[in-house]
């Protein structure tokens, strides 16, 4: 019998409807480096195929009751490795339903395209894509082959870019929000299934963009920070809904890869800029600190930052041992989160603005209380203070925050990975 690894994925609270959500394993177009979006033209390469069979593995245990899926190839061949590592017999084969609702965003204009040749050829578009995704707009294509024969001309005579919003030619019609219109496709998704599914655990396996949606509209999060959550390929993140309603959720865990033999997702926009590893010390023992030590002995840590609590200190200390280059600092001001992110964001402009060293990644880890953790992740997240229950912190758990050296908005690759 294969034995589960230990991914930190475990049952919970039996009375809160627990949702489980999977990205699709990596593709022939991840792979290549091609626009996805709504297309339904690529597969699983043979390592997703595979990723997608330990994940199985990592959930097995979890009792999950029905399972969700997209319509799109990748995303059911996705699901078929997961259930098949669940090893169950065909009778306690949970529920498999494919929706509608759960289909990638519709990004027509570019789906089939390289990504390097959308940046290039239409770079005023897509840094707006990246900046103010809540208000890009596409006009869909009445045949996107031909778009795609016709692209570059196009591009050349009739695309341009007006007060923030994406204009076409005349022969482009049904112009549509992107994103606006996926997250109005995960609340009805939210709205359809939640109430079937009280007080039990589903597993939905979808796609980047989709499981983004479904996570921010749970917790309410803005459509202007939907490139803020990270979906690896095969990422696990797990919602817990109290009640079976949309927007009453905490997030238990988010793109947890550990499954898949990493210690931390792997980065997408690049080994540069600052990379935060975020550990509250509220409560943490001496055991799980040695846990947590053991956890990021491999990966490259440049300086910690810990606030005046004793404990913060101490647990640092800890964890650094594997790390003797590493710079410590200790924090005393009170507005430590707010005074950070000034002093990012003040090194992200120079760095855009004076043409500097952009190509290397900087690591810190912070250990400092919960207070001061969930402080940094709502402002990534743009949450206020009275919605700080939505992001509960596990004893032991890191979160991983990636700060681009440029001006893209900063990422929560992960939140409470344990070992």
């Amino acid at each position: 019998m294969s034995s589960r690894p230990d991914t930190g994925l475990c049952i919970t609270d039996t009375s809160s409807t627990r949702v489980i959500l999977v990205r699709h394993g990596g593709s022939n177009y991840n792979e290549q480096g091609i626009y996805q979006g709504n297309g339904d033209d690529s597969v699983l390469t043979s390592q997703g195929h595979n990723y997608a069979y330990q994940t199985g593995i990592a959930l097995k245990e979890l009792g999950i009751k029905a399972t969700y899926v997209s319509r799109s190839q990748r995303a059911q061949q996705t699901a078929i490795q997961i259930l098949g590592a669940m090893n169950k017999a065909v009778d306690d084969l949970c529920p498999l339903h494919v929706h509608d609702k759960l289909q990638e965003i519709s990004m027509h204009l570019w789906e089939g395209l390289p990504l390097n040749y959308v940046q290039e050829q239409f770079a005023q578009q897509y840094r707006f894509w990246q900046e103010q995704p809540h208000k890009f707009q596409m006009r869909k294509p009445q045949n996107t082959q031909t778009w795609h024969a016709n692209v570059e001309t196009l591009h050349a005579t009739s695309v341009q870019i007006s007060r923030g919003n994406l204009a076409v030619a005349n022969s482009l019609k049904q112009q549509f929000f992107p994103v606006l219109d996926l997250y109005e496709q995960a609340q009805q998704f939210w709205q359809e299934i939640l109430p079937c599914h009280t007080g039990q655990t589903v597993l939905i396996v979808s796609h980047g963009g989709t499981n983004r949606a479904l996570i921010s509209t749970a917790i309410n999060l803005k459509p202007e920070y939907y490139h803020t959550l990270q979906q690896s390929n095969c990422g696990v993140s797990i919602l817990n809904f109290s009640v079976p309603q949309i927007h009453q959720a905490q997030l238990e865990v988010l793109n947890v890869t550990t499954q898949l033999g990493e210690t931390l997702p792997k980065m997408k926009k690049g080994k540069q800029g600052l990379r935060l590893l975020l550990l509250p010390s509220d409560g943490i023992n001496l055991h799980q600190t040695r846990k947590v030590a053991e956890f990021l002995k491999h990966e490259s840590i440049n300086f910690s930052l810990s606030s005046d609590l004793a404990s913060s200190h101490t647990t640092a200390e800890v964890i650094l041992k594997y790390h003797p280059a590493a710079i410590q600092f200790q924090v005393l001001r009170d507005d430590f989160p707010q005074a950070w992110q000034q002093a990012i964001l003040s090194r992200r402009s120079s760095v855009a603005s004076e043409g500097m060293d952009a190509t290397s990644l900087i690591t810190g880890l912070v250990v400092a209380s919960e207070t001061i953790i969930k402080s940094i992740l709502s402002q990534v997240l743009g949450l206020k203070s009275d919605q700080l229950w939505r992001l509960p912190l596990s004893q032991g758990g890191i979160s991983v925050i990636h700060y681009p050296a440029t001006n893209c908005s900063p990422v929560l690759q992960a939140m409470n990975i344990t070992k």
